[in-house]
């Protein structure tokens, strides 16, 4: 029997109002707003942030996407190695489909239950390519949710079951830019309803169970009608489906659900939808903290036109000239585990590692420590000679570098990210955290590390 012991969803900070991109476009608003991306966040950074909430090691770590951003390249390293954990950890990437994350959950089940893993982490981000002025960029938004799988825990896994239909559905190919959709009535009609009661039957056999023994329903769908037509026709009444304030979150859609649901007890049934569907039964011993409130309370809105920036459609961000892929691999405790050295001698804390110490010149006399998640700010400065990510600069959106004393030691030059125009409450001495972003990409490869931001 495994459990989910904690949970958190993270939301990036910006909004968008679906009325704003109905003025632009000319397309019916779909009423709400949705989750939108700073320019350097995707699945990865999303999956990274959200699950910096917990503590402790994993064996495992599995990863769910829909929009990972390497075809061939695994993203569960990125995330383990940002979480600082061993090397020995089990990595798995499950992607390109809408059930990526239900699928992911039903695996971290079965390594528990078997005893293959004792503590499994499942997070899914989702960052859906859409192109402007279709239906698709006001349905989706961008987000992350996170699990712990573990032995004992506050919800209990009853059970699962799953079924197939393959339908034409959403797709994109390989050299595909933005998403692509036969016809979204043909998977709410002839799809969704039919897919997700084909898998919950034969769950409620196995488990001994009937409808009226569930609390709640909550389940991803291709639109907000579908699951409330879904929850109508079996006489349930429809949980809160967050598309008036995220969006649907593509793949990371069911976790997000399943989190703000952990926030109650009960026994909830979960389902996943993509080209058939994955139901799960959870009972809810003890409620838990899915860290949404926070997230939803902490955004801030954004325009269209910057919307349109931070999505690549408006803007050349010309290659900057950086260090090489050998040097970042090379790096990797440094730039992604975040590692500076302190000197055995005279105790500062300097980054990044060096062989000498900067305050009293030792040499080799250090010890590898991982610096500080908070700080304050030393000095900073905006240049709009040069683009966030040290692109070359537009005149519009500057580059915004901060020196950052953090706590425990170090002084490290970071870049403030999660701004555009707006520095209202950046000043010297100003508290910040990190964050985990891409730093910026270069001969198609994309060089991830920390960043630093206004606490959320």
């Amino acid at each position: 029997m495994a459990y989910i012991s904690d949970c958190s969803v993270y939301l990036p900070v910006w909004k968008l109002k679906r009325d704003e991109i109905s003025k632009e476009t000319g397309m019916p608003s779909m009423g709400g707003e949705r989750a939108v991306a700073h320019w350097d966040e995707d699945s990865i950074t999303m999956a990274v942030e959200a699950a910096r909430k917990f503590d402790g090691a994993f064996d495992a770590v599995i990863f769910a996407s829909s929009s990972p951003p390497f075809r061939i390249k695994q993203c569960a390293s990125f995330i383990a190695s940002a979480l600082d954990l061993p090397d020995s950890t089990f990595t798995m990437d499950i992607t390109d489909t809408m059930r990526a994350a239900t699928d992911a959950l039903i695996t971290a089940n079965e390594f528990v239950d078997s005893g293959r893993f004792s503590r499994v982490l499942v997070v899914a981000g989702d960052k859906i390519p859409t192109k402007p002025g279709t239906l698709y960029e006001q349905l989706y938004g961008d987000a992350a949710a996170a699990v712990v799988v573990e032995k004992e825990g506050g919800a209990k896994i009853l059970g699962y079951s799953t079924s197939t239909k393959p339908l034409p559905g959403s797709w994109m190919l390989a050299d595909d830019d933005t998403v692509r959709d036969y016809d979204m009535r043909v998977d709410a009609r002839y799809g969704y309803a039919a897919s997700v009661q084909k898998a919950a039957m034969p769950l409620f056999a196995k488990l001994g169970l009937s409808p009226a023994d569930i609390d709640r329903i909550v389940a991803s769908a291709p639109d907000p009608k579908s699951y409330q037509g879904l929850l109508k026709a079996v006489g349930a009444r429809p949980e809160e489906f967050y598309f008036d304030s995220v969006g649907i979150a593509g793949s990371a859609h069911p976790l997000l659900l399943l989190a703000t649901q952990l926030e109650r007890e009960g026994r909830i049934l979960l389902g996943g939808y993509g080209e058939g569907a994955d139901v799960i039964a959870v009972e809810i011993e003890q409620a838990m903290d899915s860290n949404m409130g926070r997230m939803l309370e902490s955004r801030k809105e954004i325009s269209y036109g910057d919307y349109l920036f931070n999505r690549g459609f408006v803007g050349v961000r010309d290659a900057p000239d950086r260090p090489s892929l050998t040097k970042f691999w090379r790096d990797e405790k440094s730039i992604i585990r975040f590692y500076g050295m302190k000197c055995k001698s005279c105790g500062t804390v300097s980054y990044p590692i060096s062989r000498c110490c900067i305050e009293c010149g030792a040499k080799d006399n250090y010890e590898e420590v991982r610096l500080g998640e908070r700080g304050k700010i030393y000095t900073f400065t905006i240049d709009y000679l040069v683009m966030p990510g040290n692109y070359a600069g537009d005149g519009v959106h500057p580059h915004f570098i901060a020196v950052v004393d953090l706590d425990g030691g170090g002084r490290v030059l970071f870049e403030l990210t999660d701004t555009l125009r707006d520095f209202s409450g950046v000043e010297c001495d100003a508290e910040v955290e990190r964050t985990f972003r891409l730093l910026f990409e270069k001969n198609r490869f994309r060089y991830y590390g920390w960043k630093a931001r206004l606490p959320r």
